[in-house]
């Protein structure tokens, strides 16, 4: 009867090993989300956490994709957030359902850049759609010079491999307004909504 919040369940069902059938039951409500979407309204694509620790594995992208097929649902409409704070069992086998997701049609987020998990090896490596500015680059950027510096290096580094930029934590008008005029490709956070 409460409400138990991501931060305190994803991290439990990774130590339980029970990680891959959340995946599975989200991914699975996603789709049937979608299904009714794709009938009545013209949108990207839903976004879907994932656990960067589930890419080691080596019959994820043949279950993602049997619950995609079963449900009818076209991969484009579908992307997949991970965090690169886990390390990797098996990066050879990352890679390889990395690759086969893209190729499918599902691109990738990499969340939470700039919180010292995420740099740019991981952009390179990972080769992500988008990338999440973390709200610590973002806080008070239109008074902190530094901040403004770091989001112009970033900012125009991954145009250049033709990675949008979202920046996360957008709590106040002048923030928004600052990235608003300095070439932010997309926006998310409590001053535009919050999560429901």
């Amino acid at each position: 009867g409460t409400v138990i919040y991501p931060d305190k369940f994803i991290p439990l069902a990774e130590s339980n090993n029970c990680i891959h059938t959340l995946t599975r039951i989200i991914l699975n409500k996603a789709c049937k989300i979608i299904h009714e979407f794709e009938n009545d309204y013209d949108f990207d694509a839903l976004t879907i956490n994932c656990s960067s620790s589930e890419l080691s594995d080596r019959n994820l992208f043949n279950d993602l994709m049997g619950i995609i097929n079963d449900n009818g649902i076209n991969p484009e409409h579908i992307r997949l957030e991970l965090t690169e704070s886990a390390m990797f069992d098996d990066f050879e086998t990352v890679l390889y359902n990395m690759e086969k997701l893209n190729q499918s049609g599902i691109k990738f987020y990499l969340d939470d850049f700039g919180t010292g998990n995420n740099n740019m090896m991981a952009v390179d490596i990972f080769a992500p759609h988008i990338v999440k500015l973390d709200r610590s680059l973002i806080t008070d950027i239109e008074n902190d010079v530094d901040k403004q510096e770091y989001y112009f290096y970033y900012r125009d580094s991954f145009h250049k491999r033709g990675i949008k930029v979202l920046a996360e934590g957008i709590e106040s008008r002048e923030e928004y307004e600052f990235l608003r005029d300095n070439g932010i490709d997309l926006v998310q956070g409590f001053y535009l909504g919050r999560p429901e």
